[in-house]
């Protein structure tokens, strides 16, 4: 099947989504302006991706699903197939991925993927709807991938955190707090990007964030992107070094920390469905 893509456009914002991986291609302004990261393949090749069944890496890139070892890459498979366009209007789209013969050899479930992209004036709603078509128990996790462009240079711009967020976040891998790019303003916590912040493509992970959402604010402009994230458990943010993109990446997941898992039941951040069982959850990006 060839990928297509789709535009949904109202007077604020013009996106583009591909079938492909239902991964979104482009958000633009009514003047034009881009605000998602334009792949390259220097520094990262994807846009937004969506992360299923795992999120983040895998030691081996295996995982144990009742006593039997499967290989799955980094963040899952669903960012390499192709989606079916359900249902195309002016300001939605609807995708759909129904699990295969060949996904089962990844990950023996029988599951429906739901992507549903709406604009709000501003905004841009995102909600994702996992089915569990099994005859048992599932598990799995789920996440977004948004990368956005930061043209004048990342250290030209802050995350400004609804809430202050004290003493749940680390370098992932490290455990290394990050605390000389991290300030206090009124009660909300703000993050100054910095090159040297994303040294060695690090994530910065904030556990159980206080915040609903963060806005990506440019120093320059005064252009603000607000990500808002409440039905998520974990925000994460990732950039290169010497780059001129951000990630923020809201995840009901959690990435491995080095520690083997016996189990997929036993991965941090796993999310549990029951046979029949619909999971829902959604992210909003707004332009402002």
């Amino acid at each position: 099947m060839d990928s297509i893509s789709v535009n949904l456009k109202n007077e604020f914002l013009t996106v583009t989504i591909s079938s492909y991986g239902a991964e979104i291609t482009s958000i633009k302004d009514a003047n034009d302006k881009e605000y998602l990261h334009q792949k390259d393949m220097i520094f990262w090749n994807r846009q937004a991706p969506i992360l299923f069944p795992v999120c983040s890496n895998l030691i081996n890139n295996e995982i144990s699903i009742n006593s039997v070892t499967y290989t799955i890459m980094p963040h899952g498979f669903v960012m390499n197939k192709d989606f079916n366009l359900m249902e195309c209007t002016e300001d939605l789209a609807v995708f759909s991925f129904v699990s295969d013969e060949e996904t089962k050899e990844m990950y023996p479930y029988d599951f429906e993927l739901i992507i549903t992209y709406k604009l709000l004036g501003k905004s841009l709603d995102v909600s994702y709807e996992v089915i569990n078509d099994s005859e048992g128990d599932m598990y799995f996790s789920i996440g977004a991938h948004e990368g956005y462009e930061c043209l004048e240079g990342i250290e030209n711009y802050e995350i400004h955190f609804e809430k202050e967020e004290k003493d749940n976040y680390y370098v992932y891998e490290t455990d290394e707090v990050p605390e000389k790019f991290m300030k206090i303003e009124n009660g909300h916590s703000v993050m100054m990007l910095h090159p040297q912040l994303f040294k060695d493509s690090v994530t910065i992970s904030f556990d159980s964030p206080q915040s609903d959402y963060v806005t990506l604010l440019n120093k320059e402009t005064g252009k603000e992107i607000k990500v808002e994230f409440a039905d998520f458990d974990n925000l994460y943010v990732w950039s290169v070094e010497n780059s001129q993109f951000v990630c923020i990446e809201p995840w009901c997941g959690a990435p491995y920390k080095g520690e083997q898992i016996p189990d997929i039941s036993a991965k941090p951040g796993i999310h549990k469905l029951e046979k029949g069982g619909q999971f829902e959850c959604h992210h909003a990006i707004a332009i402002l």
